[in-house]
């Protein structure tokens, strides 16, 4: 039972690194893509009725198959919440989104199935099948958490759009409804002129006749345009801010697992987490090549790199390389490859020279190292001395 829970956690978890995970992300694309398609082709009269049938089949098994992957996320739920109890960590994981997402792409076609299965019926339900892809993305959590932390500023946008429409469709149909009576005889008529105009979006199927119905549609355009300005510049702000938060708290938790870094106070960490910017490298990629000018320098997170020199030499996780380049302006005088995937943090040069004015102690370290790499390096011996700074 605890190598199927083990197989089962590798094959349902979220990091594409595991291959069990990986193949299963594209078992689940399949599903999805293609009971949307079937979903849509078995609307048509392109497939006949025994490629309908399939069609139908396809959608069932897919129903079938999210339904097991609901029940397998809930089995191991609490593997998620180790400090609860089973009971309580699985009531936990049921309020969480893949959850919520999960019921919603398999309850309505359920309980569809049960009144009509015909291309026209609960098979449509597979358009929420779509939603499925929302807990893998990171967009989406982010679109939560924004929403969420400007709720207030959205509200009050919300709030005065609905206002506006309002207050515009009741003045649209004491305007119009002489006029015009089957498009401003009531006022959910004029609603949907009101729609139209503050969205601008301009269908042209209602239009004022008279002249103060004309100023209201004019005015009420150039509200739209404010109403809808204000709200995707709250939603870019709250983006931008979001990104930068999320950046931050990353960089934070990677420059704390350097051994260099480990010592530092918690400001000279908040500096160096807004100064470095993590890559994850790929093997056998090139950093740079001997002789390239030198803008960059590295700190090893994870993974390893080699600096190609005679004879070749190593760097693993908690070294730091590419400083004599940036400590002396002058050219890089090795080439480095990374021998295996990679997770590191670049410092650019101007950061660079901003880290050394807040954090004189740090960087008399790396200068420091940066020295002795150089003696060494001039001695023509490098590997006694420690590594080479690339």
């Amino acid at each position: 039972m605890a190598s199927l829970r083990e197989v089962l956690s590798d094959m349902l978890s979220d990091r594409l690194g595991s291959r069990p995970a990986a193949a299963y992300r594209i078992v689940e694309i399949v599903i999805v893509v293609g009971g949307l398609m079937a979903m849509m082709m078995a609307t048509t009269d392109r497939l006949g009725p025994g490629g309908r049938d399939w069609a139908l089949r396809f959608i069932a098994g897919g129903m079938i198959c999210q339904a097991a992957d609901w029940a397998m996320r809930l089995w191991l739920a609490p593997a998620s919440f180790p400090q609860l109890t089973h009971h309580k960590a699985r009531l936990r994981w049921l309020h969480s989104l893949p959850s919520l997402v999960g019921i919603v792409a398999v309850v309505p076609m359920a309980l569809g199935a049960l009144i009509d299965w015909s291309p026209d019926g609960a098979p449509l339900c597979a358009v929420l099948w779509v939603l499925r892809f929302a807990h893998y993305s990171r967009g989406m959590s982010m679109l939560f958490d924004v929403l969420a932390r400007e709720r207030e500023a959205v509200l009050g946008v919300l709030f005065a759009f609905v206002a506006l429409l309002l207050f515009s469709s009741v003045l649209g149909y004491l305007v119009e409804r002489d006029v015009q009576p089957d498009k401003f005889g009531s006022v959910p008529h004029a609603l949907w002129w009101a729609i139209v105009t503050l969205t601008t979006t301009g269908y042209g199927d209602v239009v004022p006749q008279t002249t103060f119905g004309r100023m209201l549609g004019g005015l009420m355009m150039i509200a739209g345009i404010i109403v809808f300005g204000l709200l995707a510049g709250i939603l870019a702000t709250g983006f931008s801010l979001e990104v930068r938060r999320r950046e931050f708290l990353r960089n934070w938790d990677l420059v704390k697992h350097v051994p260099m870094f480990r010592d530092l106070g918690p400001g000279t960490i908040a500096d160096l987490a807004a100064l470095l910017r993590p890559r994850e490298v790929p093997p056998r990629a090139v950093l740079w090549r001997r002789g390239d000018r030198g803008s960059t320098m590295y700190f090893i997170v994870s993974g390893e790199v080699a600096i190609l020199i005679e004879p070749p030499l190593r760097l693993a996780a908690g070294d730091f390389f590419g400083e004599l380049a940036l400590l002396n302006n002058r050219p890089r005088n090795a080439t480095v490859v990374t021998t295996q995937t990679c997770q590191l943090l670049e410092l650019d040069i101007a950061d660079f020279r901003a880290l050394a004015s807040k954090t004189p102690d740090l960087m008399r370290s790396i200068e420091r190292e940066g020295e002795r790499r150089l003696a060494s390096e001039r001695a023509g011996n490098p590997g006694s001395a420690g590594l080479p700074a690339a």
